[in-house]
């Protein structure tokens, strides 16, 4: 039986500029063309999970103008509630202006718009439907007040919780106590421990260190060179799957909502990890945040097998 996914978090319009480069300070450039999509951490781990067959609940703050208003229906239409998609009639929608290189690595800059007044007090309008919830994911693109309420009340219901800690802030020792999986990249890896990432040796010890401060599990995600699992008593270290990139925005989010569906299914750690990093590789090909994040059938085809408990015909 699935578990129902609750993701906090943020919802953005993305501004993606393709450019030959990443250019220098003072220095104009011409990008080659412009596309707007749907993002946001939040978002798009929701849609990912949603996707890959999660039954899932996004809760989020938008903004009333014509940004807003488009990705409302858009997020109704993927099959998320709209009692849960919140409005904020002063501030506008989140905006992220991406830069994209044909190598696929971006830069990204994040205005939070109405992500900043999804506040602690909004999630008492959760009430009684924390009791259904059995997975809890939370990233960093909202007020931290709120995540650390989040988690809070996902650990008095007994969900387990995971923390995408992007983009990367100090995290007190009460916020990892009540963290299940942390789930950083490379970079935010270092920033929290203060240990840089050059060998595997180093990847373990960083992960150690994590799991010191208080959190259950770690996984670091290595991009094209994979991820580091390590818990109490076991560690998994796994290359990933090779793909040509286009995009890499949304990678980690799919990896992320690929973590989050396949623990809702009871899977086993290795089993997920291998899931989500399927979804993080998919997401890679193709261009955008939300536009790449593969269906559930795209993504068992990928894996090289058959699901029997497949009912999402989606591609």
């Amino acid at each position: 039986m699935r578990r129902k996914i609750l993701v906090l978090g943020s919802s953005n319009i993305d501004l993606i500029f393709r450019i030959p480069r990443f250019h220098n300070p003072g220095e104009t450039i011409r990008a080659e063309n412009l596309v707007t999509a749907f993002g946001g951490k939040g978002a798009n781990q929701a849609i990912a999970a949603k996707r890959l067959g999660g039954d899932v609940v996004l809760l989020t703050k938008i903004g009333n103008d014509h940004y807003g208003r488009s990705y409302r229906q858009y997020l109704i239409k993927n099959g998320l509630d709209q009692r849960w998609i919140l409005k904020d009639k002063r501030l506008p929608t989140g905006l992220a202006l991406i830069e994209l290189t044909p190598q696929g690595e971006n830069r990204i800059i994040v205005s939070p718009g109405a992500n900043g007044s999804l506040s602690a007090e909004n999630l008492r309008s959760f009430g009684p439907s924390w009791r259904e919830i059995g997975i809890f994911v939370a990233q960093l693109e909202i007020p931290i007040e709120t995540v650390k309420k989040g988690l809070r009340n996902a650990k008095e219901h007994g969900a387990a919780t995971l923390l995408n800690p992007s983009p990367p802030i100090p995290l007190s020792p009460d916020i990892l106590k009540m963290t299940d999986f942390l789930v950083p990249n490379e970079t935010e890896a270092r920033f929290l421990t203060g240990m840089r990432i050059r060998r595997d040796e180093d990847i373990r010890r960083t992960a150690a260190k994590l799991l010191e401060m208080g959190t259950k599990n770690v996984v670091i995600t290595l991009g094209s060179s994979g991820l580091f699992f390590k818990s109490p008593g076991e560690e998994i270290r796994m290359e990933a799957f090779k793909v040509d990139a286009v995009d890499t925005t949304a990678a980690g989010d799919a990896f992320m909502g690929g973590l989050a569906c396949g623990l809702s299914r009871g899977m086993s750690v290795r089993e997920v990890l291998r899931f989500a990093s399927a979804a993080g590789a998919l997401a890679a090909t193709r261009l955008g945040a939300q536009p790449s994040l593969p269906f559930r059938r795209r993504l068992i085809r990928f894996l090289g097998k058959k699901d029997p408990n497949d009912t999402n015909g989606n591609e």
